[in-house]
């Protein structure tokens, strides 16, 4: 278990405090002190706290093998946290949801969770969420062999995480985040780097006695040692990998470590100890439902299996490790994809947005020239069409309210985040804007949308909604970056 920060009060927060300690001995209690807090709040009409206690639940199942049986609940809570209102607590639920879809192998559903929790904690500025995130979306790039852009996701999120450290040190999201950095730098043979970030997600795990992290680092310090071909420390590493993982029930890591003691095995020649090893992790594996870590094992016994001489055992193991490998696959389809075209025209005009958008960009003289109300109204509809949404409204920042825009009387907190966030903001659920109730009386209030700050200058000059028809929906990275680029263009003409 970790600490929320926030916590939907502080009376939850002291006793999550509580929980925490209870479950460092008697996880089973902790269990079941969760499942009666977050069913009373549930039963009572407290979505916050009823939402914060199961995510603190699933915190302490998830690394012991029983994040699913969690989904159900899960799917409830993020249906009342957004129709409640809690962007906060709705953040965290996809961010579980990522988790349980991640083990699963299914990369695609949890790149969707992760970035629609990434999207809501950047709106409501939660920082740990989105930490949490970047990591989740890092994991999936890593999982794709994508190193390099893995590591990238990871380095945002470590600067995400120093902005949070104003509330305080969060030793279980820093020993993540540095086991992680480890991993991507040993995956692309910076080996030092790699052994420094695994020291520092050990110490991390120890200051906070994140048992789980704990075995991690001692996991990733045996391949770093075998990688130097330091036998001692390897079998030293990965048998308290192993002893700690057995004694605290965490069966995705005891299968992970269960795969580099086969390397060992083999390297010292035991050909059948390596064999029970891989047999061993893959029932962990099968028992979690973990497809891409049985899909490890079953090529591992594949491979060990023919080295034996047993030729049918070794091709039964390769055609299920081929049915995952091709599971998974389909399971993977990249989650952010290209804008979808839209249709052709005889005429040969420009069709993808990508190239809308540049053909856009070519008609700057011509829309500053002509009189602003006609160049809005072609920005607007060329808006539409790029981003395909419903409509597009500029919400000019005026001094006083009734004026048909925005005014800091009327919208105060909406004016502050706009000015404090100054970025794009994707909204995929419009119930969850941590401003909904200043904004329910503008066009467009109700739907999903992107929202993007416009400036005169240095000075907030007003928004840019960019209005889906639906009341969800999820946006990506590149249509971000095209809103803003697009935002750019209205500042052109608003200037004049």
């Amino acid at each position: 278990m970790f600490t929320l920060q926030p916590a939907a009060s502080d009376t939850l927060a002291t006793l999550l405090g509580r929980i925490a300690r209870v479950a460092h001995r008697h996880p089973g209690l902790a269990d079941r002190l969760l499942e009666r807090l977050s069913a009373q709040a549930f039963a009572t009409g407290d979505t916050a706290v009823g939402v914060d206690a199961l995510y603190a639940r699933f915190g302490l199942l998830e690394p012991r093998g029983r994040a699913l049986e969690l989904l159900p609940a899960l799917e409830q809570a993020g249906a009342l946290a957004a129709a409640g209102h809690f962007p906060v607590q709705a953040a965290r639920v996809c961010e579980a949801l990522g988790r349980i879809a991640y083990q699963q192998g299914e990369y695609q559903l949890a790149s969707e969770q992760w970035s629609r929790a990434l999207d809501m904690s950047e709106v409501s500025g939660h920082l740990q969420t989105a930490v949490a995130a970047r990591i989740g979306l890092g994991q999936v790039h890593y999982a794709q062999a994508d190193w390099a852009r893995g590591l990238r996701q990871m380095r945002d999120a470590g600067e995400q995480l120093a902005q949070s450290s104003s509330h305080g040190d969060d030793s279980y999201l820093a020993a993540k985040l540095a086991l992680n950095i480890g991993v991507g730098s040993f995956e692309t043979g910076d080996l030092p780097a790699a052994e420094r970030y695994f020291s520092h997600g050990l110490a991390a795990s120890r200051r906070g006695a994140h048992r789980v992290f704990e075995a991690e680092a001692h996991w990733h310090l045996a391949r770093a040692a075998l990688a130097r071909q330091r036998m001692d420390w390897a079998v030293a590493d990965c048998r308290l990998a192993l002893d700690i993982a057995a004694r605290q029930g965490y069966p995705w890591l005891e299968a992970a470590a269960s795969r580099t003691w086969t390397e060992i095995a083999l390297a010292r020649g035991d050909n059948a100890a390596a064999v029970r090893s891989t047999r061993h992790g893959l029932a962990l594996a099968q028992r979690i439902q973990a497809r891409a870590q049985a899909r490890q094992a079953h090529l591992q016994l594949a491979e060990l299996l023919q080295a034996e001489g047993d030729a049918a055992g070794a091709l039964d193991h390769l055609w299920q490790h081929l049915a995952l490998q091709s599971e998974i696959e389909r399971l993977s389809l990249p989650a952010r994809v290209t804008l979808a075209a839209p249709p052709a025209e005889d005429t040969g005009a420009p069709v993808t947005p990508e190239e809308l958008l540049l053909h856009l960009f070519g008609q700057r003289q011509r829309l500053a020239a002509a009189p602003p109300p006609e160049a809005l109204a072609e920005l607007k509809a060329a808006s539409a069409r790029i981003l395909g949404v419903a409509s597009v409204i500029r919400l000019p920042l005026f001094g006083q309210p009734g004026q048909g825009g925005l005014s800091r009387e009327a919208q105060p907190r909406y004016v502050d985040l706009l000015t404090r966030h100054g970025t794009p903001l994707a909204l995929p659920d419009a119930a969850l804007h941590p401003c909904h109730a200043e904004l329910s009386s503008l066009p467009g209030a109700a739907e999903a949308r992107i929202e993007v700050p416009l400036y005169d200058g240095v000075q907030l000059a007003g928004a840019l909604w960019l209005v889906d028809a639906r009341t969800t929906r999820a946006w990506t990275r590149q249509e971000l970056l095209i809103a803003s680029q697009l935002a750019l263009l209205f500042e052109a003409v608003i200037r004049g």
